[in-house]
């Protein structure tokens, strides 16, 4: 079982939906305006007005989620935060709930899961922060033992995000930070860091609407790239539609881009969805060093639903191949400048990752109490227990390229 790898794959994939107001009409790469945003530790600029529909970013381990909303909507949030029942979880308060002093902020610590019982091995902190009209939620699965550094660091991420009334601040304006909707999270990488960005958005091309997906993650390893690469592809199949198991087929490598290797990869592939078959853009650039600022980059462009007539397919496959001279045809992309060392740096604790652990099972979902099993990391065992009355088994923290997987023994 890849659990962790499984696990990345669906919190890259939940894309959260910023509540925002903006009920404009679609935008049309008709009329350009030259427009710049920040994005992860990215600077984007386009001149086809963008119509963002989601986004989801990952930092410390965790998901940072943003919500335009007045202070009304914000409270009945923080009340269904902490409920015993909310939002397809149970919870249970593990503290009062923590006023901070700044935007009205609230920490709440619970153990929470999808169903009774609750794992004691495990606890959610989710942090909250309302400013500017934006509310800003992170939260983060921990094992309970790292309970008080989980809590410590999501304060400090809290107090360190600066707002943005638009979506996405100005690249020029950030030069520093991890940019997330409506805001920058501003503290440097520090021991044990991961960072992801995902955002979501349409435009259209001579009356045709397309969809993207821009997203960077950091790697640890660059051996790490290749396999980041079919992440990356999986994420697009689930979220474009395409048949299950029809994975992509290559069409043709484009030139440019491809001819450049500090401006990327672009290529075409073909995808099977409920409408047919459909042509993808797909632009990568791969993560060149372990610096916070170079992460794995990944554009893709596709046809949104219903719209995969020849004709469109035609003036699409033209489109890519016109602007040799960008980055991609869509955005100009650039890693931001190194000046995060400016920030001061995170002291080195031992740091919560992805927390892997299992619920044991009989057969007619009966827990499996006292049962004996053994847990290997990467082929390697690292636990030897038995799982508690509910079928628990000890949680670890694991890192998303780790292989991970559970033996029940029968003594």
């Amino acid at each position: 079982m890849r659990a962790p790898l499984l696990a990345a794959m669906a919190l890259l994939a939940a894309c959260s939906t910023t509540n925002t107001t903006n009920k404009s009409l679609l935008p049309s790469a008709d009329n350009p305006v030259k427009t710049s945003y920040c994005i992860g530790r990215l600077a984007v600029t386009t001149d086809v007005p963008l119509h963002f529909l989601g986004s989801s970013a990952q930092f410390y381990w965790g998901d940072i989620d943003t919500y335009r909303e007045d202070a009304a909507s914000y409270e009945q949030r923080l009340l269904s935060a902490q409920a015993p029942a909310s939002d397809g979880k149970v919870r249970q308060l593990i503290k009062p709930v923590e006023r901070l002093a700044q935007d009205d902020g609230r920490v709440i610590v619970a153990h929470a899961e999808d169903a009774l019982p609750l794992d004691p091995n495990v606890v959610q902190v989710t942090g909250f922060a309302h400013r500017d009209g934006t509310t800003f939620r992170f939260q983060k699965t921990a094992i309970s033992r790292l309970q008080d550094i989980t809590e410590r660091r999501t304060k400090e991420i809290l107090a360190s995000i600066t707002s943005s009334a638009s979506p996405f601040p100005p690249a020029a304006q950030s030069q520093q930070g991890f940019c997330i909707m409506h805001g920058t999270v501003n503290l440097a990488p520090g021991h044990d860091w991961h960072e992801a960005s995902r955002v979501e958005g349409e435009f259209t091309l001579q009356g045709a609407r397309y969809r993207f997906s821009l997203r960077s993650r950091y790697l640890r390893s660059l051996s790490l790239n290749e396999q980041e690469v079919t992440n990356q592809r999986d994420l697009l199949l689930a979220l474009a539609g395409a048949v299950p198991d029809s994975g992509l087929a290559p069409v043709s490598e484009l030139s440019g881009a491809a001819g450049n290797p500090s401006q990327g990869s672009a290529r075409l592939l073909e995808m099977t969805t409920a409408d047919g078959k459909q042509q993808v853009y797909e632009w990568h650039m791969p993560a060149v060093s372990t610096a916070s600022n170079t992460p794995a980059t990944f554009l893709y462009i596709w046809p949104a639903s219903g719209q995969a007539s020849a004709q469109d397919q035609a003036n699409f496959r033209r489109w890519v191949v016109a602007h040799p001279q960008q980055t991609t045809p869509l955005l100009q992309i650039q890693q931001m400048a190194s000046s995060v060392i400016r920030q001061q740096a995170t002291p080195a604790v031992e740091e919560s990752r992805l927390v892997y652990r299992m619920q044991l099972h009989y057969h007619g979902d009966q827990a499996a109490g006292g049962r004996h099993y053994v847990i290997y990391k990467d082929g390697q065992k690292v636990d030897d227990g038995r799982s508690d009355a509910n079928g628990f088994t000890k949680a670890h923290n694991a890192d998303y390229d780790q292989v991970w997987t559970t033996k029940v023994l029968n003594k």
